[in-house]
């Protein structure tokens, strides 16, 4: 009987049991510095992104930080985790370092260099700024778009969007105002006009107004008060000639020397009759300027000829775009149309992958994942001949 009782309790305690494979271990963290790379130039206005792998795991982070060159720029505690950077006009190698503290004390670390470039290369090599605007059809502004919904066409070849300024970022920008004699009768609505303008405009955009008859004025600088640019505006007497041509270069060359996001609005109810320059001169300047240039078109500016068709042309090459104030309520909608843009305006920076001769003209074309959106961007620029 024994040797049965053993069967039967063998049989109670089931099959013997196997030993079991290890579970797979959770997939390592990585932390994945998506924009500048290491192959990148980067210059001007530059949104460093950054994201961990697994998405999933982001629910892990407790803050993460970006520095440059040492420098700590941004803290961010939840996504999008982007840092806006200013990284300055020259090129050069630059240090990033992104560092993530997640929940438990743990951290991670990715540090590399950007691409620099030998002094034999920095005669040649120079970043192109395009500045662009997204709408959809009622023509309201698109907000919150990212680089990577953006791609840029030099000539029909794809470039890689190494730098981005978006609607957060500050703009300097010029106003020029039309003061000749032909303003005398509309200079008062034109003053108030100005001034409702100016008034929205944040306190951190490097603003500059300059008025323009026969020669070019400079009435308020960056950093004037909001009461003395005022009083400054409503002592404007029209008076004199037309130098269009020569205001518009001189806000170019005001907003030359800075980086990031930058616009000419021009006021004029005329055609040049005073410049030193010629309108190819003029042209040539816009082509190989990164500002966008707006024009408030007024009177015999505002009809169909020569004056409006080059406005246009010009408008068109650089971004921005023409819009008329033929009454005191259309100059009032067409300053706040101008201001709005401005605000929305989009930058996208790209290094070229392939260097042109001084003087070249290259055509430039913007797509955007957006559906149903419209895209207006710098249509080309010139190779610096300088």
């Amino acid at each position: 009987m024994k040797p049965l009782l053993a069967l039967l309790a063998l049989a109670c305690l089931g099959p013997p049991l196997l030993p079991q494979s290890p579970l797979p271990d959770p997939l390592p963290l990585k932390l994945e510095v998506v924009s500048p790379l290491e192959t990148d130039y980067v210059t001007g206005s530059v949104t460093i992104e950054a994201r961990l792998v697994p998405l999933a795991a982001e629910r892990q982070i407790a803050q993460m930080m970006f520095y440059a060159d040492g420098t700590l720029l941004c803290t961010v505690l939840k996504r999008p985790f982007t840092c806006v950077w200013n990284a300055g006009p020259t090129i050069r190698a630059r240090l990033v370092r992104v560092v993530v503290e997640l929940q438990g004390e743990k951290r991670l670390v990715q540090t590399f260099w950007t691409k620099g470039i030998q002094q034999t290369e920095s005669s040649s090599v120079s970043a192109v700024q395009v500045p662009t605007t997204v709408t959809r059809g009622g023509g309201e502004f698109v907000r919150g778009l990212r680089p990577g919904d953006f791609t840029v066409f030099e000539a029909g070849a794809q470039q890689r969007v190494s730098g981005f300024a978006a609607e957060t970022t500050d703009v300097t920008l010029v106003l020029a105002v039309d003061t000749s004699s032909s303003m005398e009768k509309s200079m008062a609505a034109v003053k108030e006009q100005v001034k409702v303008f100016l008034g929205p405009v944040p306190a951190t955009w490097p603003t500059t107004v300059i008025s323009f008859d026969h020669s070019v004025y400079t009435v308020a600088r960056p950093g004037t008060g909001g009461p003395e640019r005022e009083r400054s505006i409503d002592a404007l007497k029209a008076w004199g000639g037309t130098a269009l041509y020569t205001a518009i270069a001189e806000g170019i060359r005001q907003v030359s020397s800075t980086i990031g996001r930058k616009a000419v609005v021009v006021f004029t109810d005329g055609d040049d009759r005073d410049s030193a320059i010629g309108a190819n001169e003029l042209r040539r300047t816009i082509e190989q300027s990164d500002a966008a240039i707006y024009f408030v078109a007024a009177g015999e500016a505002s009809r169909p000829g020569p004056t409006l068709s080059l406005m246009e042309t010009l408008a068109e090459i650089s971004g921005g775009r023409v819009v008329h104030g033929r009454s005191t309520e259309a100059l009032r909608q067409a300053f706040a149309q101008v201001r709005d843009e401005i605000r929305n305006q989009y930058l996208l920076t790209y290094v070229p992958a392939k260097l042109e001769r001084p003087g070249t003209w290259r055509p430039l074309s913007v797509k955007v994942a957006c559906d149903g959106c419209r895209v207006r961007a710098r249509s080309g620029y010139r190779v610096d001949d300088k």
